[in-house]
């Protein structure tokens, strides 16, 4: 289980497509290890992970493509490539009904969801013993 966590850590990316850091020989790496089991039941997503501390509150409820806190693997890129899709019907949708912020909104997401792709699809193709 633990060489499969490392290997999560190594293939995470943020809301903006920024590959995060992960060193499995620092000293805060057995304690990532521990916070990690006790709080990621809580913390899933249906496309990724939280990776807001359990004890603080989000202040971005239903917001998560938005959320700096926002951590995902090239598991979720079937759904990140739907929600993109069905994003950018939403951004048509409220453009025809001159809801200018509601679509800005929606293009921030279709733009995070392009950098969480791009970033996904490079670490999806990367052989398995370079990570």
């Amino acid at each position: 289980m633990r060489a499969a966590f490392d290997d999560y850590q190594r293939r995470r990316v943020d809301v903006h497509g920024t590959r995060l850091d992960f060193d499995p020989d620092a000293p805060a790496a057995d304690a990532k290890w521990v916070k990690h089991n006790l709080a990621r039941v809580a913390a899933s997503l249906p496309n990724g992970y939280c990776g807001r501390p359990p004890q603080q509150d989000c202040p971005h409820p239903n917001a998560c493509l938005t959320c700096p806190e926002f951590q995902t693997t090239p598991q979720f890129l079937p759904l990140h490539r739907r929600q993109h899709d069905d994003t950018l019907q939403l951004v048509t949708a409220a453009e025809q009904a001159g809801k200018t912020r509601l679509a800005d909104n929606h293009r921030q997401v279709a733009a995070n969801l392009e950098h969480v792709i791009t970033a996904l699809e490079a670490i999806d193709e990367e052989p398995t013993d370079a990570r």
